[in-house]
């Protein structure tokens, strides 16, 4: 393509885009090459761009003509300084123009270019020209230091200070001696340049394309790029030429290459070598220009050998890629000059660059915001385009960007605000202000950073102002996951021992804190190793979950109303734990230890996060253990599972929510490396291996070695030779076999426990197998990511078992397509920060330890608000429960609040929803009905040659086996989180075909009785608006299952009874009685059989009877339909006292909030009743306990009165000497039962003096006492 588009590729402008649009990875390499050249069209109209805008012909306009000669320059002054702040490849345009005919033009160009190339250090007003028979001699003065720093004139600066540049244009390198001569007279005639000067740069420029330099073209043939390079060489290896350049202090010479004008120049760089006595090329200078290099900060790179350069088309981004030892890891430097424009109006179209897309508008950012963020959006276009190159795409890459002019404190903020700021205060406001800088840009781009492999970015600027934050800043932000980042921010100064700058850390001390900044980069750390090995593993590092769960916090607190007030301090306090013995085995306790991350041996970690949420500001404490992936591939070992274990038994004595991350391979696989390594073949026949072998034998030196690690017998051969077979391979190291499965059975049956005993929830981050996929369904609730798969086994091992290639991916086996509809996955989530809100969503509906108080926020959603949703024809289960937007756009509410709602399960047996909701900021559990027809995808196993997708349709308000399996399931861990329950039951019945009895519809139905019968916590079973409750339905949710807790209401429109009636009819009103009714009420008839009996049985009469009876037939069956309908009104029901009360839907979620809220209060003074009295009260008696403490002061309407019994609660002596009367029943009835038996008497003193040694001093002494006076009182027999 290069050969064909060239020297014009203009022309094909419109092809090149078609094929650059190409996003498959196949026609990757050909979309990179149309890129590239694409970028050459836009070089060349870049170049006549500038071309226009340096020219005075723009000047000569019916207004310009009577422009004065000052005025004239000024405007071209600012034109020029425009281009020199492009972030554009202004510079490859410049060199193109090098050689124009118009000399004005000429030298307009190569001021320009010296301008942009020297910008922060150019001495302003030293750039001169000479015209030379040769060609042209330009020389200008620079500083190493900031050139602005000390004022933009720099007239004070000491001549000593200062260094020479000088740059030639010539056509041929015949002149170069001559007119190097004339440049070198030129600058020492100015006293600068010398022999006791050094550090000055010599830029040499071949223009012109038809010179035999630029014919070598730089198409990736190395030859010929070496040859180039030698012939220059060559010329500066000159002992006259060589020796004059280093005398007059030009230590680096460089050479810029013209070419056609469809390509870019080419640039190469040569620095005197004292050794050699010669100038020789620097390779990693190549393509960039001395200057440049110093900006860029390329030093740091000289540690790595075969470094690969590849320019950004747009040249702006320079990118180096290496490979990093030790680990085999390719990484990128990617280095960038930031230029921050004045103008846009000299861009040619095309070269505006993309727009970012982001959550906020880029005019919110700051003016330096936008700079870097441009920068960076080009960067990461580049490497887009890269992604599919495996010679450039790199594994971890770092980008370092230079915001080349000084900064305004005002331009770290803003357009539209300023910043107020004390001069002793300066620096801590710069410092904050470009920590938000940084976190803003992560925000917009920091994903698409990380999905591209950057993990770490670098801004340096330079600040401008009379106060302490004057100088050079650096800003150094670790992208860690993509949505969570780590920002450091260091200012440069010098350093008193060693007199280097470093990097120096302004608050907290950052890892860069000392560390000088021409520092080569380091092999990467252990912790950014792992970092790289977990995101191979598409999944985020377990040490980096802590820094997750803090955006997460942020997030949910950022997007919380004023009515909580957040605290201060770090949200997330994370301790880590480890076995208290560094050996570690089954029943080692664990302790808690601060550690920095990465430092653990073995696969499994775990933590103490003490959190900060909107529910609790104070903090909530949750275990979190997760597997590490990068250690052996996150597999179960022992010393895992007895970790996990210990974890899990913490959390049960402790009653904490206990979250697992998982991200493993399973059970560990291993083998003894020992025997592997020395192990011999008993062959049948030594010189015939095809013959077989008969057994596996070590040499009687191995096996005195490693005896430890195998069984086995000796034999001698007749040869003399002694070997001993091996009968079974032990291992040395423990965690080879059958010992792995035998720790995860030990922790499947841990995690099954915990599940009863505490909240447990299970994230899949990162692929889980085996024991892995075993976890995520015995902790029950289980949060999946979209793109890992939960699998027993691989499908490479099911496809070798079936003999055939028949499953193509893991994601085929355990993907959410499958784990999201069989009822294992609760939720689904795109990525791991998506994935922490939803565990922290889901506990914030949830106590902070077992016992403990409900999650309660304050609403705001008015709790007396009407429920706006009216149903007409069927009640939509979502909308009554959490409201809707009707056509008009007007958002009518539901029963609970709005935006609480989180539904789970939500894939599995639709016909049934559930979720968890707020009703005026009470946690509670919502079961409802779906009422339409839903359909049910049975995929097609490719397992099975016969299987083929099959779609079953479910009517809605039907149980089926999957939907009542749902609910059953739901109530259980409802019940398990403590959770208030709402049932919105609107079931017709229980699907009861042959299928649905084979595939278990009675066995789920008994289970959702066997699990209501055992809710401890409130429940509302309310039949909503049009519904209704039938046959069995109502059966397995009926009050009298669980009287102490389940409340039952209707509203005034549903309907309830054992059958439909339609169905009733046929049973209790068939034809026999239909005919009776019409003889009974139709006027007509009772006429037609007076004169039957008078007529004696005329069949005339008879027959107009029957056509009679046969015409209101139908109008009686309505009749008959109307009748049963009436058995089965609401108020029925509440006559019947099978329901509470009647409760009309508009004012269901104010009624449902009082007494929601009363029976919370009742549970609560229950629970305290009980626990002072012992188990033997039941739960009805220790109600009406309450009530009869309630009624000796109070009245009994008062009881009714919910205000009334909140302010008799709150007063808790209403009932305190009542409770301690109760506490002295149960211990002197335990006592006494202890007094029953002789061996439990004996024992007595020996468990007081136990008891006496738990209790603290104070307490110790008052029971002393208190016993002593108990016994001196009491009557001796």
């Amino acid at each position: 393509m290069e050969h064909l588009v060239y020297p014009n590729p203009a022309p094909y402008r419109e092809k090149l885009i078609r094929f650059s649009a190409l996003n498959h990875t196949s026609y990757s390499e050909l979309a990179l090459k149309a890129s590239q050249l694409l970028e050459q069209t836009k070089l060349s109209e870049l170049r006549s761009s500038i071309a226009r805008s340096l020219s005075e012909l723009e000047m000569f306009t019916e207004e310009g003509e009577n422009i004065d000669t000052p005025k004239r320059k000024s405007a071209i002054n600012e034109r020029m300084e425009d281009i020199v702040s492009a972030p554009l490849a202004v510079e490859d345009a410049l060199v193109g123009l090098f050689d124009h005919s118009d000399h004005t033009l000429q030298r307009r160009v190569v001021e320009t270019y010296v301008r942009r190339l020297y910008q922060p250090y150019l001495v302003k007003g030293s750039v001169r020209m000479q015209w030379h028979r040769s060609g042209l001699i330009a020389s200008w003065q620079f500083v190493e230091g900031h050139a602005e720093a000390s004022g933009h004139e720099m007239t004070e600066t000491p001549l000593v200070d200062r260094k020479w540049g000088a740059m030639v244009i010539i056509k041929s390198l015949q002149f170069l001696p001559d007119v190097i001569s004339a440049a070198l007279k030129e600058t020492t005639q100015n006293g600068s340049a010398g022999p006791t000067n050094h550090g000055n740069m010599m830029h040499i420029a071949l223009a012109g394309i038809n010179n035999q330099m630029s014919l070598l073209q730089d198409s990736g043939d190395e030859d010929q790029a070496q040859e180039r390079v030698n012939r220059l060489a060559k010329i500066l290896k000159d002992k006259e030429l060589s020796s004059s350049l280093k005398n007059a202090g030009y230590e680096v010479i460089s050479c810029i290459i013209q070419r056609d004008e469809g390509r870019g120049p080419m640039r190469h760089s040569f620095h005197w070598s004292e050794s050699n006595r010669y100038y020789i090329e620097e390779p990693l200078l190549r393509h960039v220009e001395p200057p440049l290099s110093i900006y860029l900060e390329l030093d740091k790179l000289k540690g790595y050998e075969n470094i690969k350069y590849t320019p950004s088309r747009d040249k702006q981004w320079h990118m180096y890629t290496v490979d990093a030892k030790p680990l085999p890891v390719r990484r990128m430097f990617l280095r960038a000059l930031v230029r921050q424009p004045t103008k846009e109006w000299f861009s040619p179209s095309g070269y505006h660059g993309s727009e970012v897309v982001g959550p906020r508008s880029q005019l919110t950012l700051s003016y330096t915001s936008r700079s870097i963020l441009r920068s960076l959006v080009t960067a990461m276009e580049e490497l887009e385009l890269h992604v599919h190159n495996a010679t450039v795409k790199s594994d971890h890459a770092h980008m370092y960007l230079y915001v080349l002019q000084e900064i305004q404190i005002d331009d770290l903020v803003p357009f539209s605000k300023r910043v107020d700021v004390d001069s002793g205060t300066e620096e801590g406001v710069v410092e904050a202000l470009l920590v938000k800088l940084a976190r803003e840009i992560h925000t917009m781009v920091g994903i698409k950073m990380h999905r591209l492999g950057v993990f770490e970015w670098e801004v340096k600027l330079r600040m401008a102002s009379s106060g302490q934050a004057n100088g050079a800043w650096r800003v150094v932000i670790t992208n860690v996951t993509g949505h969570t980042c780590i920002v450091h921010v260091y200012r440069e100064i010098e350093d008193n021992v060693e007199h280097k700058v470093v990097y120096h850390a302004t608050s907290t001390s950052g890892p860069l804190h000392g560390v000088p900044v021409n520092t080569p980069f380091q092999p990467l750390k252990l912790l950014d190793q792992k970092r790289l090995l977990a995101r191979k593993s598409n999944t985020t590092y377990c040490y980096d979950f802590a820094l997750a769960f803090e955006a997460a916090l942020e997030n949910i607190w950022s997007s919380k109303l004023s009515s909580v007030n957040r605290p201060g301090g770090k949200l997330v306090n994370v301790k880590e734990l480890v076995f208290a013995d560094p050996r570690g085995s089954w029943g080692t306790p664990l302790v808690e230890i601060n550690r920095e991350p990465a430092q653990n041996n073995v696969g499994m970690v775990a933590w103490t996060m003490d959190l900060c949420t909107p529910e609790f500001p104070h903090g909530r404490t949750i275990l979190v253990v997760a597997n590490d992936v990068t250690f052996k591939n996150g597999s179960f070992g022992p010393i895992e599972d007895a970790f996990f274990e210990a974890v899990t038994e913490l959390a049960c004595s402790k009653k904490l929510p206990l979250i697992y991350l998982a991200a493993n391979s399973g059970a560990r696989i291993g083998a003894a490396e020992e025997v592997r390594s020395c192990f011999n073949i008993g062959w049948s026949d030594e010189s015939n291996p095809d013959s077989g072998f008969q057994y596996l034998y070590l040499s009687p030196e191995d096996y005195s070695r490693i005896k430890s690690s195998v069984i086995a017998h000796e034999i001698c051969l007749e040869s003399g030779e002694t070997r001993w077979i091996i009968d079974t391979i032990v291992g040395n190291e423990d965690g080879l076999g059958v010992e792995n499965l035998s720790g995860s059975g030990a922790i499947a049956g841990a995690f099954s426990k915990a599940y009863k005993e505490t909240f447990t929830l299970t994230y899949v981050t990162g692929r889980t197998v085996g024991i892995g996929a075993y976890l995520a369904r015995l902790g029950m609730r289980c949060i999946q990511r979209t793109d890992q798969p939960i699998i027993l086994t691989g499908f490479s091992a099911l496809n070798k078992l079936l003999g055939r290639e028949v499953y193509s991916s893991q994601m085929q086996l355990g993907g959410p397509k499958i784990m999201g509809t069989n009822g294992v996955v609760h939720l689904t989530v795109s990525d791991d920060l998506e994935g922490v809100l939803a565990i922290l969503n889901w506990l914030s509906f949830v106590p902070p330890y077992v016992g403990g108080p409900l999650p309660v926020l304050a609403a705001v959603d008015p709790v007396d608000r009407p429920v706006e949703y009216q149903p007409e024809n069927s009640c939509d289960p979502r909308a009554a429960v959490c409201g809707t937007v009707d056509g008009n756009g007007t958002w009518l509410g539901g029963i609970f609040d709005k935006d609480s709602f989180v539904e789970t399960l939500e894939g599995w047996a639709r016909t049934v929803v559930t979720g968890r909701a707020k009703l005026g900021g009470i946690p509670v559990g919502v079961i409802a009905v779906e009422t339409q027809t839903v359909m049910q995808i049975i995929p097609a196993d490719p397992g099975q040659l016969d299987s083929h997708e099959r779609v079953v349709p479910q009517a809605g308000q039907v149980w089926f086996p999957d939907s009542a399996s749902k609910t059953a399931q739901a109530l259980m861990d409802f019940n398990r989180e403590e959770l208030p329950l709402f049932i919105m039951a609107n079931w017709r019945g229980f699907s009861a075909g042959q299928r649905d009895l084979f595939e278990g519809i009675l066995q789920a139905g008994s289970t959702i009785v066997e699990n209501l019968r055992t809710y401890k916590q409130p429940v509302f079973v309310y039949i909503p608006k049009t519904g209704e409750l039938r046959g069995g339905a109502w059966v397995v949710v009926d009050s009298r299952i669980n009287s102490d807790h389940i409340e039952m209401y209707a509203e005034t429109t549903a309907k309830g009874n054992v059958l439909e009636p339609e169905g009733m009819i046929e049973i209790k009103f068939r034809n026999k009685e239909l005919l009776e009714c019409m003889n009974r009420l139709d006027p007509q008839i009772r006429n037609l059989k007076q004169k039957l009996q008078e007529t004696k049985y005329d069949q005339t009469i008879t027959d107009q009877i029957k056509a009679r009876e046969k015409q209101l037939l139908p109008i009686y069956t309505q009749i008959a339909t109307k009748f049963a309908e009436l058995h089965d009104t609401s108020f029925r029901m509440a006559e019947k006292g099978v329901v509470k009360n009647v409760v009309d839907w508009n004012i269901s979620r104010f009624f449902f909030y009082k007494r929601l809220r009363r029976r919370l209060a009742e549970a609560s003074l229950i629970k305290t009743t009980r626990d002072a009295a012992g188990d033997l009260l039941s739960y009805n008696a220790a109600y009406e306990m309450i009530k009869k403490w309630f009624l000796a002061t109070k009245t009994e309407e008062l009881w009714l009165d919910d205000d009334a019994f909140f302010t008799w609660k709150d007063e808790p002596s209403n009932y305190t000497d009542k409770l301690a009367t109760l506490r002295t029943q149960k211990v002197s009835n335990q006592l006494l039962k202890i007094g029953g038996s002789p061996s439990d008497l004996e024992a007595l003193p020996q468990g007081l003096a136990a008891l006496l040694q738990e209790v603290d001093p104070t307490t110790k002494s008052k029971l002393i006492e208190d016993l002593r006076r108990v016994i001196e009182s009491s009557p001796a027999k």
